[in-house]
């Protein structure tokens, strides 16, 4: 008995063994990862950075910008390491998703220039003035079109270079004839305008440019027309009668032959083409004695009295005609009003006439439609690029250049003119750019509102449109300001090489003649446009200012002999001389107060 029982001892013992040896003497359930959560509830058993993936997006917690939100692309637009899926300010411009016009880029601005709901930052502006209209066509055709700006661009530059290239003071032509020639760029010469050819001559590398449908100017635009554009119209009922502001026009105190004053821009530019037909008509050049006693003769544009009707007539045009209508016409229209209309009549047009309407104040600035891709140094046709150095490129790859898009013209070219020549100094102007962007973001509403199923220009598309208006109109006044602060800059240069009461030289004399006349035709510009610092009631300046300006300028320059129009000086010469200098600087600093010039860009231009 006590052996079995003995056995049954060893047995269990046997058995207690087995099963201890049985679970290794370890409890534990396994974990391959040793992160320290068993495998059967680890969601990732063999990647010990995770165990859990709370969303099921197939992205454990830990490494998931959204590890409640399923979210497999993992975008992480700001990289704050919130993922898009659940940042409410997924751009980190600190504004929070629902009011933000650019969720996905980083505005804290929230510019949207054509106030279409986008931002810029994620629906930017084109920088190229190019439009359609699908309102009155189905197909994405061009709505851009100024061609009768164009052409009158080109008599304008074509006047001004006949004028100082091919006119002769040789007495080969009588005044009439002269004055003929003169009169066709302004009148037209009675329908022949359709028929002429452009001289163009003046077109940088003119010898290897071929225009495109420009042989004439009726290939451009047909019956173009300075006379019938300019401010102050034509006579009763003729012309732009309504572009004067408050029927006023002033700055040039000088009669007319018959003892008149001068009351419109188009009698005055008739008056300087009469007085520039004489100088060009009769056999001989204006006598000038420098202070050496050398007598020379002075070119066939300027007169004894330091005037060069040249560069009165070309800049005096570009104002009562281009920046007139532009700033004081075309800018003003009742754009709302007129998107679903095209004026076409029986040839039906691919654009409204608000579209066209703004076009046609485009036209009248005359920059190349890509003008934003240019330098300064190419729009000026300096140096640059190869196609785009001479101030032109064929864009269409035509092999021709289409003066109605891809030339910049004279006021694009000045205002270049003057970014670059301020690039160096402490204040760098981009007039250029502010101008293009402007009437790109104007052209841009313009053209949505008459894209729309129902054309139509709410408010504030109409309030931001304004706004793109008053600041090209302002930019472009002060390219025309800053370019008349460049030419008192060459007055005063001009007038201190006086020497003895003579000019120093015959160069003297013609270069202060010509930086005086760009002067004042640049000057007399400025009262044409509605919005000008000059009519603005919360500016500091007003009109009574404009007229000192002109005031100050006179209506010549004082000579080396101290007079002034043919008056002659009651002190001395340089004392006259000293006077004149003292108010044209008086001018200048009154418009660097109404342009809110630096004073490096003031004393460099």
């Amino acid at each position: 008995m006590t052996s079995n029982l003995n056995f049954v001892k060893a047995l269990l013992a046997i058995a207690l063994v087995a099963l201890v040896g049985c679970g290794s003497g370890n409890n534990i359930p396994p974990d391959a990862d040793g992160d320290g959560v068993e495998d059967a509830l680890d969601w990732a058993p063999n990647d010990p950075t995770e165990t859990a993936d709370t969303d099921e997006d197939g992205i454990g917690d830990n490494g998931d910008t959204c590890p409640a939100v399923v979210n497999t692309e993992q975008t992480d637009t700001d990289g704050d390491g919130a993922g898009d899926a659940c940042d409410d300010d997924q751009d980190g411009d600190e504004l929070l998703n629902a009011d933000d016009n650019c969720p996905l880029n980083a505005n804290a601005d929230q510019a949207d220039s054509d106030v279409n709901g986008e931002g810029d930052a994620c629906d930017p502006m084109p920088t190229t003035y190019a439009f359609i209209n699908t309102y009155f066509s189905s197909e994405e055709n061009s709505s851009v079109n100024y061609d009768d700006q164009t052409a009158e661009q080109v008599l304008i530059s074509d006047m001004a270079y006949y004028m100082s290239s091919m006119l002769s003071d040789d007495g080969t032509k009588t005044e009439d004839a002269v004055k003929a020639d003169l009169n066709f760029f302004v009148y037209g010469g009675d329908g022949e305008i359709n028929k002429a050819t452009l001289i163009g001559s003046y077109i940088a590398d003119a010898a290897n440019v071929s225009l495109k449908d420009a042989d004439t100017y009726g290939d451009i635009a047909v019956d173009s027309r300075l006379y019938k554009k300019i401010a102050g119209g034509c006579g009763s009922g003729c012309g732009e009668v309504l572009a004067l502001i408050d029927g006023e026009f002033f700055g040039w105190d000088l009669p007319d032959p018959e003892g008149n004053q001068i009351a419109t821009p188009l009698l005055l530019v008739d008056d300087w083409i009469a007085t520039q037909a004489s100088l060009a008509s009769d056999g001989g050049a204006v006598q000038v004695t420098d202070a050496e006693g050398v007598i020379s003769s002075a070119n066939v544009n300027t007169d004894a009295y330091g005037r060069n009707y040249g560069q009165l007539i070309t800049n005096f045009l570009l104002g009562a005609v281009n920046f007139s209508q532009a700033t004081n016409d075309y800018f003003i229209t009742d754009f709302g009003s007129q998107l679903s209309t095209d004026d076409g009549g029986d040839s039906p047009n691919n654009f409204s006439s608000s579209e066209h309407a703004f076009d046609q104040a485009f036209g009248y600035y005359g920059a190349a439609r890509d003008n934003l891709d240019y330098t300064d140094l190419e729009v000026q046709a300096e140096n640059g690029r190869e196609g785009w150095q001479y101030g032109y490129h064929d864009t269409d790859a035509d092999g021709m250049i289409d003066l109605r898009g891809e030339y910049n013209f004279t006021y694009a070219k000045n205002c270049a003119e003057l970014d670059a020549g301020s690039s160096a100094g402490p204040t760098p102007t981009d007039f250029s750019s502010e101008i293009m962007n402007s009437v790109i973001a104007a052209r841009q509403i313009i053209s949505n509102a008459a894209n729309k199923a129902t054309p139509d220009l709410s408010e504030s598309e109409n309030t931001k449109l304004q706004d793109h208006i008053k600041m090209a109109s302002v930019v472009w006044e002060k390219c025309i300001a800053a370019s008349a602060i460049h030419h008192v800059n060459g007055v005063i240069a001009g007038v201190g090489e006086y020497a003895g009461g003579a000019p120093s030289s015959l160069d003297n004399f013609e270069m202060v003649a010509k930086h005086w006349s760009d002067l004042k035709g640049l000057a007399l510009s400025l009262q044409f446009s509605p919005v000008s610092p000059f009519r603005d009631s919360e500016s500091s300046v007003n009109l009574d200012d404009l007229k000192t300006i002109l005031q100050n300028i006179g209506d010549a320059p004082v000579l080396a002999d101290g007079s002034q129009n043919g008056i002659a000086t009651t002190g001395t010469a340089a004392d006259a001389a000293y006077a004149y200098v003292g108010k044209l600087v008086f001018a200048r600093e009154i418009l660097q107060e109404a342009y809110g010039f630096s004073d490096a860009n003031t004393l460099a231009w």
